[in-house]
C-alpha cells in the first residue's frame, strides 16, 4: 500500500471561479483556516434541501482509470480527528470515521456516477453510465453513444454543465437527488437521472439539514473498472484502465446555488459567518487573471485576487469567494463585488461571503467492490493511496 506524505495543490482562479484539482489531490470547502491546524468547525456547512446547485466540469483529459469527484460529507459535524488528523469522514470509513456521503459526480470522459450513501453504506444507490465486473454490470441509465468523447448529447471532450437538485417535501424531508447534464453547444439535449427510493433517505435528510461540506478530488488507479469498465453485459466503455494517461488536472467552475422554484423547504444557504478579510482588491487590472497559491508543510491554501465589478441580480446573493458559489434568495439589488485574499470575504449591499479555503493533499478512492483500507497516521498531511495490497 502506498502512503505518500506530500501535498498536492488545488488551485483556485478568479477567472470565472475556476477550481483546478491536480492529480491525486483532495480539497475541502471552508470558511477560514489556520496554517498547521485542522478544525472541523471551519469546514463549510451548506444547507441544500430544496435547492439546486449548478457548476461546470471539464474532464476532457480524463480517460479510463481517472476519477474526478465532487461530493458532500458531514465533515463540519465530525468532531473526531480521524486517522488522517483532519476530521475527514465518508461512507467508506477511509480515515477511520464514517459519515453520510452524497456523490454528485464521480467520473471521467467515458463514465459518470451519482450516488447516495448513508453513514454505513459504502456501496450506496447510484445511477449514471459505465462500470462493472466479470459477473455484474454498473449503471446503464445512459449509453456510451450519448455520453462520451464526440457523443450525440454530452461531448465530454469539451466542458459541460451539471445541475444537482435536492427536492424536499413540505416537512423538508429529502425526496431524492436529481442530476441534469447539459452542454451549451447542444441546448436541445440533456441527460437526466433521479436517485430516489433509497432506504437511507431519512438519514441524508438530517445530514443535509445540518449542512454538508463540499469536497473535490481527482485520483487515478489501475483498478477503476467498477466505475468505467465494460461489465458483464459488455456495454461499458473501458476494457482496461490506463492511469498513467490521466491528465495533470481536472477543472470545476461557475458554481451557483438557487432555490428550487416552488419549494416549500426554505432556509439560508449557510448560517456560518464570514472570515475577516486580510486583503481587498477593488480595481487592479492585473488581478483579473492572477492566481495565488501558498503551499506549506501541513496545508495548502488557495486564494484569488480579481477585479471588482457590479453584478445585477434579481435575488439576494451570497457568494463564496474562491469557488464563486452564489446563493440566490429573495429580493433584488445590485451587489458590488470585491474578491479578497486567503482568509477574506466578498462584501456588498445586503451581501456577505464565505471564504472558500482549499486544503489540498493526497487522496484516492478504491473500488466499490473491494474493502478499502488505510493505516493509522498522525501526520496532518498524510493520506493513503487506498490501493489494495497485492
Amino acid at each position: 500500500m502506498t502512503n505518500p506524505r506530500t501535498l498536492v495543490p488545488t488551485h483556485v482562479s478568479g477567472n470565472g471561479g475556476e477550481l483546478a484539482s491536480e492529480l491525486n489531490s483532495r480539497a475541502y470547502f471552508a470558511q477560514s483556516c489556520q496554517d498547521g491546524v485542522y478544525d472541523h468547525k471551519q469546514y463549510l456547512a451548506l444547507y441544500l434541501l430544496g435547492k439546486r446547485m449548478e457548476y461546470t466540469t471539464d474532464m476532457s483529459d480524463l480517460g479510463c482509470g481517472c476519477n474526478a469527484a465532487f461530493y458532500l460529507t458531514s465533515m463540519h459535524q465530525n468532531s473526531h480527528k480521524s486517522e488522517c488528523s483532519d476530521y475527514y469522514c465518508d461512507a467508506n470509513n477511509v480515515c477511520g470515521e464514517s459519515c453520510a456521503e452524497i456523490d454528485i459526480q464521480e467520473g471521467n470522459k467515458f463514465s459518470w456516477h451519482s450516488t447516495l450513501h448513508s453513514k454505513w453504506d459504502r456501496f450506496g444507490v447510484g445511477k449514471g453510465v459505465g462500470g462493472g465486473g466479470a459477473d455484474w454490470s454498473g449503471s446503464r441509465d445512459w449509453s456510451t453513444s450519448e455520453y462520451g468523447p464526440g457523443a450525440t448529447c454530452i461531448d465530454t471532450s469539451k466542458p459541460f454543465q451539471v445541475e444537482v437538485a435536492f427536492p424536499a417535501d413540505s416537512h423538508c424531508q429529502l425526496v431524492g437527488m436529481e442530476i441534469t447534464l447539459s452542454q451549451k453547444a447542444r441546448s436541445d439535449c440533456k441527460l437526466k437521472v433521479a436517485v430516489d427510493n433509497y432506504w437511507g433517505m431519512p438519514e441524508l435528510s438530517k445530514a443535509l439539514a445540518a449542512g454538508m461540506t463540499p469536497i473535490v478530488s481527482y485520483w487515478n488507479s489501475d483498478d477503476m473498472l467498477w466505475m468505467d469498465g465494460k461489465g458483464a453485459d459488455g456495454q461499458g466503455p473501458c476494457a482496461r484502465d490506463r492511469p498513467d494517461e490521466c491528465g495533470k488536472r481536472t477543472k470545476f467552475s461557475n458554481f451557483s446555488v438557487a432555490a428550487i422554484p416552488g419549494t416549500a423547504c426554505k432556509a439560508k444557504l449557510t448560517y456560518q459567518q464570514p472570515a475577516e478579510p486580510d486583503l481587498l482588491v477593488t480595481d487592479a487590472p492585473e488581478a483579473r487573471t492572477k492566481t495565488i497559491t501558498t503551499p506549506t508543510t501541513t496545508m495548502l491554501k488557495a486564494s484569488t485576487v480579481t477585479n471588482a465589478m457590479p453584478i445585477t441580480t434579481t435575488t439576494t446573493t451570497t457568494l463564496l469567494a474562491s469557488a464563486g458559489i452564489a446563493d440566490r434568495g429573495v429580493g433584488s439589488f445590485e451587489v458590488p463585488i470585491g474578491v479578497v485574499g486567503t482568509l477574506g470575504f466578498l462584501a456588498g449591499a445586503l451581501s456577505v461571503s464565505i471564504v472558500v479555503v482549499v486544503m489540498g493533499y493526497i487522496r484516492s478512492r478504491q473500488s466499490q467492490k473491494m474493502q478499502r483500507t488505510l493505516p493509522s497516521s498522525n501526520s496532518l498531511v498524510s493520506m493513503a493511496d487506498r490501493k489494495s495490497v497485492v
